[in-house]
């Protein structure tokens, strides 16, 4: 019986360790994935027009002219952004977010992002990875004391476009990172 007894505790600790370990495995996979997404984010065609105009908080403009050091010009300044999709809540699937250098600028209009993410609904945008995009930034000066931001997207008025703009991906992720095999 005291036999059939430590059996019984051996097996037990033996799934929990497995358990563990597996769930270790996937938590490494995890980051693995998220660093390979953000240095290889996805890429769409330049667009010649920007048609996506970023509604800027008064907040984020002055972050932006402070942390960017922009000057006011008649000249645009181009940089590149990425788009990145949040985690969805319970009233929508798609938040799509706009990040300059790790800082979020923005949020997509929300009947754009929901068209946006479901057209890359077989993309790996879905768990996660950026699309690189450029960016149009113009500083106009206000009044005498105060400056604007502007912000224009290389992003398609149709946002059921932006798939056929993807440009093939040179890496994929199963090339680089292997995904833990499920039991």
């Amino acid at each position: 019986m005291l036999f059939l007894v430590l059996v019984v505790i051996v097996v037990v600790l033996g799934f929990f360790m497995i358990q563990q370990l597996d769930e270790r495995r996937w938590q490494r996979y995890q980051f693995e994935r998220d660093m390979f997404f953000r240095n290889h984010p996805l890429l769409i065609q330049d667009l010649e027009d920007f048609h996506y105009v970023l509604k800027l908080s008064h907040a984020t403009q002055r972050k932006m002219i402070t942390e960017q050091m922009l000057k006011v010009s008649t000249q645009p300044i181009y940089k590149k952004v990425r788009v990145q999709r949040l985690p969805e809540t319970r009233q929508e699937k798609y938040h799509i977010q706009v990040l300059l250098n790790d800082i979020k600028i923005a949020e997509l209009e929300r009947n754009y992002a929901q068209q946006f993410g479901k057209c890359l609904v077989k993309t790996d945008f879905e768990i996660g990875r950026p699309i690189e995009v450029l960016a149009e930034i113009l500083v106009l000066q206000k009044n005498s004391c105060e400056q604007i931001c502007q912000m224009r997207l290389s992003l398609p008025q149709d946002p059921n476009e932006i798939v056929n703009l993807l440009v093939a991906e040179q890496v994929t992720l199963s090339s680089k990172v292997q995904a833990p095999q499920t039991k």
